[in-house]
């Protein structure tokens, strides 16, 4: 976590006082006086009963939220004093660290935490290394579990590089050191079947290991992230996507296609709707939503169910600083999250709902060309969009309604458009943008057909409101192949041969009063 000041937490409490929520509601919330807060995980008991277990700065706190209206703390295990305490929960048993280290050694290592007898009691202990690490584990940065093993990023042992140490907790009170990654310093990592995604977050990226055998990871992929300072990952429900948020201030969450891990490639980058330039912490996701616990004290959740284009659907400001984590798998369907600086854990119920998108594709009125780095404004709804080398774009919104969508890009004239939006509804738009001097009107405003389209020998012309003068064919590279040789005024009614064209897709542009119009036809 970078360091923040104390002007930076009153400035980000005064600005959201002003910003409202979105698709969030909080059910019930729970101060720690004196505390900051981390890491929270969930623990559902066999009797029904939920639980938060919440990374506080004096030990992992155990709350019961089974009425999320009146959350009850339990009891606060043993722990050393510190900002950083990380949890997760695998099965009846919870694993934690800390980045801080007890000077008596007790409390050092990593705390397992017996849950079945909740609520009237824990029982824990400190795991500190076994066979080739023993006693070697006094701190780690976090921890994942998954199946019959914990992964402990971030620890101590220089000697395994500050990787991951591999544990396997058939018996869960009992860990057995069995490999490690020790490539490079691991500050958190996210498993699903024989793959670990570590954030190797001082090298900028996150890596990809094949870990069939434990003992011997084997390196599969890297992949540098936008902000070059990878803090979290978390892979899509179809795994074919992972998220990754970097903790650099103004860096977005980026996405990306590793169904190919010899071919990762970028899909898209989410920035936070309010506080653009406070990055996101960590990153969860659950039925194709994007979890976005993040700084200036912000929970958002984005609709990836397009994670090229991801939308938020959800916002809700927390404190004054950092919202350090959100849990959204409880059996509740709930979301607990924790903030940092004001010490409140909340529980909120989330609306999900998919977004609204709208794609399409921009050309040069003239060339038929892809706009590079157009702007897509959403007028009335303050996102903004470009787009890409191919001129395509995608953009959309949270709420249905109708939106007025304006379109520029120097050099071009700006062209507005309503458009109606619709949940779960993707609308496309493509959209012609005329350069500017070049005495070309809106197709609209001319009443022109050009047929037949495809046309095999010859295209007519027809105009009903306008006298044409002279006439070009220019095919999509922007180059004229055909036209007029010279200006006389033509009937509203012509015939052009295009026998001799090539097939493909052209444009003709005519000329009628000193300004001009294209509509574009077929050849085959």
């Amino acid at each position: 976590m970078k360091k923040i000041f104390v002007l930076a937490f009153t400035l980000f409490y005064i600005v959201s006082s002003s910003v409202g929520q979105k698709n969030l509601t909080m059910l019930g919330s729970m101060q720690f006086q004196g505390q900051t807060l981390a890491s929270c995980w969930h623990y559902n008991h066999a009797s029904g009963s939920e639980y938060a277990l919440v990374g506080a700065a004096g030990g992992i706190a155990i709350v019961d939220i089974t009425t999320p209206a009146n959350p009850v703390l339990l009891f606060q295990l043993p722990g050393v004093n510190n900002l950083w305490h990380e949890v997760k929960v695998q099965g009846d048993y919870a694993y934690a660290v800390s980045e801080g280290i007890d000077p008596a050694g007790i409390k050092n290592g990593v705390q397992i935490i017996d849950l079945r007898y909740l609520p009237d009691s824990a029982p824990n202990k400190f795991y500190f290394g076994d066979g080739a690490i023993l006693n070697m584990i006094e701190k780690a940065h976090s921890i994942t579990t998954a199946g019959h093993y914990a992964y402990v990023n971030g620890h101590n042992i220089t000697s395994l590089g500050r990787g991951v140490l591999i544990l396997d907790i058939t018996n869960p009170m009992s860990p057995v050191y069995i490999g490690a990654v020790t490539n490079r310093y691991c500050h958190d990592s996210y498993v699903r079947g024989n793959l670990i995604y570590t954030s190797d977050i001082l090298d900028g990226l996150f890596s990809v290991y094949d870990i069939s055998n434990p003992a011997l990871p084997v390196i599969l992929a890297t992949q540098v992230t936008p902000g070059t300072f990878n803090h979290s990952t978390w892979l899509s429900d179809d795994g074919r996507t992972v998220f990754a948020a970097d903790e650099r201030n103004g860096a977005p969450v980026a996405s990306f296609d590793v169904s190919d891990l010899n071919n990762i490639s970028l899909l898209d980058t989410f920035y936070n709707g309010n506080f653009k330039l406070n990055e996101v912490h960590n990153v969860r996701v659950i039925n194709d939503y994007l979890i976005n616990p993040s700084y200036g004290s912000q929970l958002t959740i984005a609709d990836v169910s397009r994670p090229d284009n991801i939308i938020e659907i959800a916002n809700y400001t927390t404190g004054s600083s950092l919202c350090w984590d959100a849990d959204p798998f409880p059996n509740s369907k709930n979301i607990i999250a924790t903030d940092m600086q004001s010490g409140m854990l909340y529980i909120f119920s989330p609306q999900y709902i998919r977004a609204c998108y709208l794609e399409g594709l921009i050309t040069d009125s003239v060339t038929g060309l892809p706009i590079i780095g157009a702007t897509i404004d959403f007028t009335t709804a303050s996102i903004m969009k470009t787009s890409d080398l191919l001129g395509i774009y995608k953009t959309g919104y949270a709420d249905s309604g109708t939106y007025t969508i304006t379109y520029s890009k120097t050099g071009y004239v700006s062209k507005s458009i309503s458009v109606l939006l619709q949940n779960g509804i993707l609308t496309t738009k493509n959209i012609q943008l005329v350069p500017v001097g070049s005495g070309i009107i809106s197709p609209e405003s001319m009443e022109i057909k050009v047929s037949p389209s495809p046309a095999n020998s010859y295209v007519q012309v027809q105009s009903s409101n306008y006298a044409i003068s002279s006439w070009q064919i220019i095919d999509l590279r922007g180059r004229i192949v055909k036209e007029n040789s010279s200006e006389f005024i033509l009937e509203n009614k012509f015939t052009i041969d295009v026998d001799d064209l090539s097939a493909g897709a052209y444009y003709i542009n005519l000329k009628s009063s000193g300004q001009y119009v294209l509509k574009n036809f077929i050849k085959q």
